[in-house]
């Protein structure tokens, strides 16, 4: 063979292997097209990522922002809510008791509640109080002295007294109520800890309930979880209850952040040194949270209707 010959064959492998070279490339350009397509069309539907948001002072400027904003947030509170089951360990002492742990045990319940719109079933399943149950119902308040976790039994009728105290507790659904109240300030502010912010409500009390009605409500804030976190309410510069919901103590029933701990102390200006506390837990079944944001979600209520919860005859 020729030294042209040669360096002819020499060409032609170079071009075949820069050819083959050519082609594996174009290949592998192909698949990552297909792949950058396939990635676009995934977000196109479901969305590009977007980072964790988180409520601050800088959207709460107005005193309309901030109502609207507590309204909701304290439907993170399932007491508050008007559809819901669960099961609550209910833990209450009053003065000299409070400092005894065999008479707090030997008073602690634990309760099956059922709230639909404006009725409300209370049923103490261990306790004190057990097999009692409490029904509001309009007007009427019943009191069963021998219930089930479906049924009511042996029940007499009294009149509503329009109570909003969760019987037995220091627990009162109207404390929150300030945020449709008169309002003659209300803002918000920023924390040292920039995971919390901090609102105050100064509310006008008539002048017969000074003293008596809160006129101050101070309440601290998760910023991320957009819930509270302690509820301070004050009457005549007098701290006199505090509400404290514990950020560890959250979890995310659907989109919705709610508390399972709940501590309640009515005070006279210094929360550790408080007259009545009540203590609430969410009941656990094997690792698993009985609470339900609707009455159809709770498996012990399968196949039963929900008006029948709250019948009494």
């Amino acid at each position: 063979m020729t030294c042209s010959q040669n360096w002819i064959q020499l060409v032609s492998t170079n071009l075949l292997e820069e050819a083959g070279k050519a082609t594996f490339w174009n290949r592998m350009t192909m698949k990552n097209i297909k792949q950058y397509c396939i990635l676009i069309i995934f977000f196109l539907f479901c969305g590009l990522p977007t980072s964790t948001s988180a409520v601050s002072c800088k959207e709460l400027n107005t005193p309309e922002k901030i109502k609207s904003f507590m309204k909701e947030s304290h439907q993170s509170n399932p007491l508050l809510r008007k559809n819901v089951s669960l099961g609550l360990i209910l833990d209450v002492c009053e003065g000299k008791v409070c400092r005894s742990k065999s008479k707090r045990a030997a008073q602690k319940e634990i309760l099956r509640i059922q709230k639909l719109g404006n009725k409300r079933r209370i049923f103490a399943e261990k306790g004190p109080n057990a097999p009692r149950c409490v029904i509001k119902r309009g007007g009427r308040q019943f009191v069963c002295s021998s219930c089930g976790i479906v049924s009511n039994e042996s029940c007499r009728s009294f009149p509503s007294d329009g109570s909003t105290i969760f019987p037995g507790t220091n627990i009162d659904s109207s404390d929150f109520s300030f945020t449709a109240g008169d309002t003659k300030d209300i803002k918000c502010s920023k924390m040292k800890n920039p995971k919390f912010f901090k609102i105050e409500t100064l509310i006008n009390v008539e002048s017969g309930e000074k003293g008596k009605a809160y006129d101050k409500v101070q309440s601290y804030y998760d910023k991320k979880k957009e819930v509270p976190i302690m509820v301070n309410f004050f009457a005549e510069k007098v701290l006199r209850k505090v509400y404290r919901f514990f950020p560890k103590y959250y979890t995310k029933v659907g989109e919705k952040w709610i508390s399972t701990v709940m501590r309640v102390r009515t005070t006279q200006g210094n929360e550790k040194k408080f007259i009545f506390e009540t203590l609430t837990h969410i009941q656990k079944k094997n690792g698993k949270l009985k609470l339900y944001l609707d009455l159809s979600a709770d498996p012990d209520l399968k196949n039963v209707h929900p008006e029948s919860l709250f019948s009494t005859d």
